[in-house]
Order: structure tokens, then sequence, then C-alpha cells
């Protein structure tokens, strides 16, 4: 009896050290063996998982180029090189989304069908999941729970046969606990990691915000959105994500007074444009009390606007699809967005902390505005999307004023000084037409001329490649 004791806990003994020691070589002395089972393991469940899932979908042409696109931009920013990163979609209109151990990556057609061509949610959704793969979230939680439940009865095994046995264990245990999370620390981490490797990817970080809004709408609607369900408190994430948005742009820099002057005359160009709309068709007067005084150059008509709202400030985007308001509330100030009809698409109230907004300007593609907001002792500069609610103080501490937005970044005033930030910057995905152009040969009628003495004659004409 105690030989068997022994034999066992000396067995139990092996199997952690093999587990938890990544030096030890394992097989051929390619992989560590902890690198053998991680990746054994995420394989060994790929069967379960997908057929749980309704099979894999066959993605068209055209969006399989664009996820791959979005993908292997997400890869080639990992840590882990010694990882095979494989991305599938599987067959379920649930809106999900799965990493297991190894680099094997899920997500369902429902959820790609949700993200609607959004290469920033794509990003975000596929940036989380790779998060879980570079911190071993998986593998970490199934060796936790193995501990607990059945190390003793894989120890009992010879030595021999581990592997096998380890395996069919081990993915149970990964199935049963995908489902449940990784833990509440472990989905906070590999939201900052994943939106971190979305911007060193070249996409916008706001992808992460828009992302949990999403889940935030379709829980108040109860739709089947039950991608990072389990996760911690969406409110609290979404806090956390939006919070580092600012931790991406750069340090505000001092301008020198040789740069200024240039920034100065394309500022005036580009406020020149702030009362008309880019084709030049509506132009807004200034001096009314309430309302906007709007002149129709194509209909020659004039209108008013928001009759009894006063507005403080206006822009128009440099796509010309909005025009955004500084609109005054009783105390308080709202930026408002109207159309192109005059119709009010959405209005954003900041926090009151960030006090009265003053002034506003476009960033150069019409996505985002930087607001002056004043508490009446200190002003800074805040930026804000049009279609994501944020507020990124990028002023820095000792704040800011009159923000210009050009191409090369974000300007303004800080005393008597300029000062210059930007965001990080970020590439569209440009998918090439996946059907190429096949120059086909095209047959030409050569006919042969035959000289008679003093006539020509043509012979049929034969048919020959050029």
């Amino acid at each position: 009896m105690k030989t068997f004791v022994a034999r066992k806990t000396a067995c139990c003994v092996v199997l952690l050290c093999l587990i938890l020691a990544p030096t030890i070589s394992y097989a051929q002395g390619a992989q560590s063996f902890g690198e053998w089972f991680e990746r054994s393991l995420g394989s060994s469940a790929v069967p379960e998982l997908v057929k749980q899932y309704g099979g894999v979908y066959i993605v068209p042409i055209q969006e399989r180029l664009w996820l791959d696109e979005v993908f292997q931009r997400l890869v080639e920013v990992t840590e882990r090189k010694e990882l095979d990163y494989n991305l599938t979609v599987l067959d379920s209109p649930e809106y999900n989304a799965f990493a297991l151990p190894g680099g094997y990556l899920f997500v369902t057609r429902g959820l790609l069908k949700a993200i609607a061509q959004d290469e920033a949610k794509l990003a975000a959704v596929l940036g989380h999941e790779i998060a879980h793969v570079e911190k071993k979230h998986g593998i970490n939680a199934v060796l936790r729970q193995m501990g607990l439940t059945v190390l003793v009865e894989v120890g009992m095994l010879w030595l021999d046969v581990i592997p096998a046995d380890l395996l069919r264990v081990a993915s149970t245990t990964l199935l049963q606990l995908l489902h449940l999370g990784w833990g509440r620390e472990a989905e906070y981490e590999a939201d900052a990691v994943g939106q971190s490797l979305a911007v060193r990817a070249g996409f916008d970080g706001i992808g992460a915000v828009a992302l949990l809004d999403d889940l935030l709408e379709a829980d108040s609607f109860d739709l089947p959105m039950k991608v990072f369900r389990t996760h911690p408190d969406t409110k609290d994430r979404r806090y956390r994500v939006e919070e580092r948005l600012t931790s991406f742009w750069s340090i505000p820099q001092f301008v020198p007074a040789a740069q200024l002057k240039e920034i100065l005359i394309e500022s005036r160009n580009y406020d020149q444009n702030r009362r008309s709309d880019p084709n030049n068709r509506f132009f807004v007067a200034k001096g009314l009390s309430s309302g906007l005084e709007v002149y129709d150059a194509q209909s020659e008509q004039r209108m008013l606007w928001l009759e009894d709202i006063k507005v403080k400030d206006f822009a128009w985007s440099p796509t010309g699809q909005y025009l955004a308001l500084v609109v005054e509330q009783s105390s308080l100030t709202e930026l408002w967005f109207v159309d192109r009809y005059g119709h009010v698409v959405q209005k954003l109230q900041p926090d009151v902390k960030y006090g009265r907004i003053v002034a506003l300007s476009w960033s150069p593609r019409g996505e985002m505005l930087a607001l002056q907001c004043s508490d009446g002792v200190e002003d800074q500069i805040m930026v804000t999307y049009v279609h994501t609610e944020v507020y990124l103080p990028v002023s820095g501490p000792l704040g800011g004023k009159e923000p210009i937005w050009l191409d090369e970044g974000l300007y303004f005033l800080r005393g008597e000084d300029w000062y210059h930030t930007s965001a990080p910057p970020t590439k569209p995905v440009v998918v090439p037409n996946p059907v190429p152009l096949v120059l086909q040969r095209q047959r030409i009628l050569s006919p042969t001329v035959i000289r008679e003495g003093d006539t020509i004659r043509l012979t049929r004409p034969s048919l020959v490649l050029p």
C-alpha cells in the first residue's frame, strides 16, 4: 500500500512539473511541454466546439478577405510569435466569439452580421479574444480547475499514458469553463490588451467602446447577444475602455513660432467653410437670437431651422453630412447634430463636471469633434465622436482653448502659446477585387493576299492567335 501511494504521489509531482515548467522539453524537443500541451488542448476542443455551433460557416469571398485582413493585422502585432493563430467562422445566429488555448479563435456569423463591416468593432472583438490567448487565460483556468478536481485521478495513471488521458480530461474541462468566462480580472485584462492590440494594428480604439454600447443596447431589448455575456458588468467595462482612449493620444507638444504662422493661415482657410457646407449649397447666417437662418442656393430659398433654439456656435462637417451645433439649454450646453434637411439626429450632453461647451472644431475626416469646455475657472479640450458618446480630455492637466483641427493633428492655445496633440494613426482596410482581370486572347481574321499578274486575290481569312 505504501508503495502504491508513493508511486501515485511521484507521478503527480512529475505531471505538475511537466505542465508548469516551460523549459522542460517534450517529444522531439522542438517545443516545451507547456507549449505542446496548450496547443494540443486547444486543437482537441475544436471539433466539439464547431459541432455545438452548427459547423463551419463559409463566408462570401469579399467578406472573407476583409475579415482576414483585419485578423492578420492584429496577429502581426502579437507578442507570442510561436503561436500559429487561426480564425474560424461558426454557422450560428448567436452573437458570440471564443478563443481556445493555442491560438484558435472563433466568431459566429451572427456576430459578423451585427458588426456590419465596422472594422473598429471587429478589431475590438478579435483583439479581445487574441488577448486571452496572449495572456494564457484559458490554459491557466484549466490548470487551476484540474488541480482542484482531477489531478489525483490523472496522477494514478502511468507516466507513459499521461498525455492522451490528460488531453481528454483537460479538453472536457476547457469546454465546461469556456462558457463561464475566464474570470473577472482576466476579462478586464483582455479588454485592455485587446484595445492596445487594435490601436497598434492601425484600428481606432473607439471600437471597444462602440461594441460595449451595442451590448448594453442588446441587453435592454433582450436580444440574443451572448458575446461577453458572462463577463464583468458591461457599464464598468465601458468606463474602463473609454478612460484608456486618452492614453493613446500623444502628449501635447509646444509649437514653435516658426510653424505657427503656417498653422494660422491654414486654420483661417478652414474657418471660412464653417458657415457653408462643402458643396456650397447651404449657407448658415449668424446673428439670430434663436434658430438658424439657412439659405439654400439650389432652391434659392431662405429657411429657419430649429426655431426657438438658442445656438451659440456651429460648424459643418468636412463631409457635409452634419451641422454640429452648440445649443444653450437653461444653464447647460449641449452638442447637437443636424442633417442636411435641418432634422436633429443626435443630442449629446457632456457631464457637468466638464463645464459649458464654448467652441468646437471638426476632425478632417468628420468622425470626431474637439470641444472647448469651460467651468468658469479653467478651459480644457475634450474630444468626442459623432456616433459614439465619449469625452476624452486631450489637452492635459494645464488645459487649453480655441481648438483647431488640421490634417497634422489638433492644435490649441494654452496661455499665449500653441500646442499640438494627435490621435494614434489609423489605417483603413483595403480589400482588392477577389476576381482578377483576365486578358482573353481574341482571334484575329487574317486574310491571305495573292498577287496574280496585275491582279490581287484575297483568300478566305484564316483564324490565327496573336
